[in-house]
């Protein structure tokens, strides 16, 4: 009988191998359907097990991590054949840097790409076998059958600059990073300080991995390294998310605002945006990044929609969860736009008052290294990360038509 530890081994060597193989094939097949395919290997191999000896579960963990890696590097090597260089902005950069020698698990591959050659890059993916899922602001998700996630974006959430100002300041901020073999471009390390903070702010419903990531990058990251990222965040707009993030997180965050010299009150316009559960927020952001052709064809849609665009509405996890199912579907509509109005003027009233910072965010526990994050917790058809995105779907559908 094979030990355990020493059959996951077996399964990372074949996974290895099996990802190199399917770099001539035409599409992006799953890796080893028995144990090391991505989508089987990242959520029941990663689960601590109470019956699994120590070493055989870390010998499974860097098993997933090497399935992860190999499937990432596979689709950037893709991508290279077409001559695009993507940026990757975190996943296994965030873990190698902050979490040497520990398991990070992560639920998708994240690429930064030119916002000019973003429809040449949705192309590679499809080509690939990944399925396009509704667009956020700032990315947009794949989804293989295996359950590997990537998640393509054209700029960065929470950031003002226009998306080519912000990949040409990040293009300035890129190192060489070993993924499986291949060499990637990923960001630098005050680049990726202030990539991290705007990623606890910018997912305020699923904050935890976030907001860990960062209290990691806080105790870690020189306070030298924090004022060249202060440094980057205003070449992408993103000082007042900065303060936000960091002005709403631990004590340990707040000593590194004041040795910033940051200031101890969140803009409003962040207030808002943490306090905000009406995705109104969301949509707005959605149409100002359409291409302006399309900005009056989506707002027909949102505003007076047709009877079949009303009952695709009306299939939506979030609509269907927020409104009575005896409706028809216009009264469904209707009664979710009420709903997101309330919410909005609530989130309104609650980000004007001057009240603690961790009344805007939901609390804040911090969660152990080890815990892994549920990768499957996402419905068919919507983006990653966050119900943010998949609320704000009714306009950002017709980005992809």
């Amino acid at each position: 009988m094979v030990l355990p530890a020493r059959a996951a081994a077996r399964r990372a060597a074949r996974t290895r191998r099996e990802a190199g193989m399917s770099l001539s094939t035409g599409r992006l097949a799953p890796v080893d359907a028995a144990a090391a395919d991505v989508g089987a290997a990242r959520a029941p191999v990663a689960e601590p097990s109470p019956d699994r000896p120590d070493r055989a579960q870390r010998v499974a963990r860097a098993a997933t991590a090497l399935a992860q890696d190999a499937v990432d590097a596979l689709i950037i090597e893709r991508l290279h054949g077409r001559g695009l260089r993507p940026t990757l902005l975190k996943g296994p950069v965030t873990a190698r840097r902050l979490y040497p020698g520990e398991y990070r698990p992560r639920a998708d591959c994240d690429l930064l790409v030119h916002p000019a050659r973003f429809p040449a890059a949705r192309a590679v993916l499809v080509e690939a076998g990944l399925r396009p899922c509704d667009p956020s602001a700032h990315a947009q998700t794949f989804l293989h059958p295996s359950g590997h996630a990537v998640d393509l974006h054209w700029t960065l959430p929470v950031a003002t600059a226009p998306a080519e100002r912000i990949w040409s300041a990040l293009a300035r901020h890129t190192v060489e990073f070993r993924l499986g073999g291949t060499a990637v471009a990923a960001l630098d390390l005050p680049a990726h300080a202030c990539h991290l903070a705007l990623h606890a702010i910018s997912t305020p419903a699923r904050s935890q991995a976030a907001r860990r990531d960062l209290e990691r990058a806080v105790a870690r990251i020189p306070l030298a390294t924090w004022r060249e990222a202060l440094r980057v965040a205003d070449e992408l707009g993103a000082r007042p998310a900065i303060v936000a993030a960091l002005r709403t997180g631990s004590p340990a965050c707040w000593r590194l605002a004041d040795l910033l010299g940051l200031p101890a009150r969140v803009p409003f316009a962040q207030r808002l945006w943490l306090a905000d559960a009406s995705l109104l927020l969301d949509a707005r952001q959605i149409l100002r990044a359409a291409p302006p052709a399309r900005r009056r064809e989506m707002l027909r849609r949102w505003l007076l929609p047709t009877a079949a665009e009303l009952a695709s509405w009306g299939e939506r996890p979030e609509v269907r969860a927020g409104t009575p199912a005896v409706l028809p579907p216009r009264g469904r509509m209707l009664w979710y736009r009420a709903r997101q109005v309330v919410q909005f003027a609530a989130a309104v009233v609650r980000a004007s008052a001057r009240a603690p910072a961790d009344v805007l965010t939901p609390a804040y526990v911090p969660v152990p290294a080890d815990v892994p994050v549920t990768a499957g917790a996402r419905p068919v058809g919507a983006a990653a990360h966050s119900p943010r995105r998949s609320g704000a779907a009714g306009i950002a559908a017709d980005m992809r038509r």
